[in-house]
């Protein structure tokens, strides 16, 4: 059983840079096709009950932890259709969500550390910083909305950061652009003017910059 597990493709670490570049790409791809079904069916999503955005979050926990939809993309229909009433599950289900992502990303991961540090010797240093400040690189790594959040679960997890510092550190770090993108979508008119609106634009290169500007800090390997 043990030799089945290991000749598993996702048990090898070509497995975890395929599961990265799916974390990458999927989530646009998706983000494409349920704005296509949410301008199409908005009359009859108004309608839903509170069953229905039940139904709606459970489902979200999934597609965000499988990286099938970005997280940046719930809380704006969070915030178009339920208002600031969309914190506290939109929250819930991102925490969640990341649960998923690490896990999984820990099931799949047999030595990829050590595969990486094998072609990439400098990468040894890299790790050995993140292990050394979990907290902060847990939260830079989620304040950043150009770091993609499926990505940063299997960043994290290969990378040694235990599970206190991934859920609270994460949570603290995800709460600025939670409540960006709720804002925006609770201020649009129609679904479309929060998707296109640049009102935004400023206060995503700043948090980017300094989730990336601070990894980088943090993170880069001494000379």
């Amino acid at each position: 059983m043990n030799n089945h597990r290991n000749s598993s493709y996702f048990n090898k670490p070509k497995g975890i840079f395929f599961l990265m570049i799916w974390m990458t790409i999927i989530p646009w791809l998706s983000t494409l096709t349920i704005t296509y079904v949410v301008l199409a069916e908005e009359d009859w999503i108004r309608t839903f009950t509170l069953s229905s955005w039940l139904y709606f979050f459970i489902i979200s926990i999934f597609s965000m932890g499988l990286a099938i939809t970005p997280t940046t993309f719930i809380s704006l229909l969070g915030g178009y259709f339920l208002g600031v009433k969309a914190v506290l599950p939109v929250v819930i289900s991102y925490q969640l969500a990341s649960l998923v992502g690490f896990f999984l990303a820990q099931r799949m991961d047999n030595n990829a550390r050590h595969w990486i540090q094998k072609r990439f010797p400098k990468s040894a240093s890299i790790f050995d910083n993140v292990e050394k400040q979990p907290w902060l690189t847990t939260f830079l790594a989620r304040i950043s909305p150009a770091l993609p959040f499926g990505l940063m679960n299997v960043v994290l997890a290969i990378s040694g950061v235990r599970l206190a510092p991934f859920i609270f550190g994460g949570l603290i770090g995800m709460l600025p652009r939670t409540l960006l993108f709720i804002w925006i979508g609770s201020q649009a008119s129609f679904l479309i003017e929060a998707l296109e609106t640049k009102d935004h634009l400023v206060w995503l290169i700043v948090l980017s910059g300094i989730g990336i500007f601070g990894l980088y800090k943090l993170l880069k390997p001494k000379p």
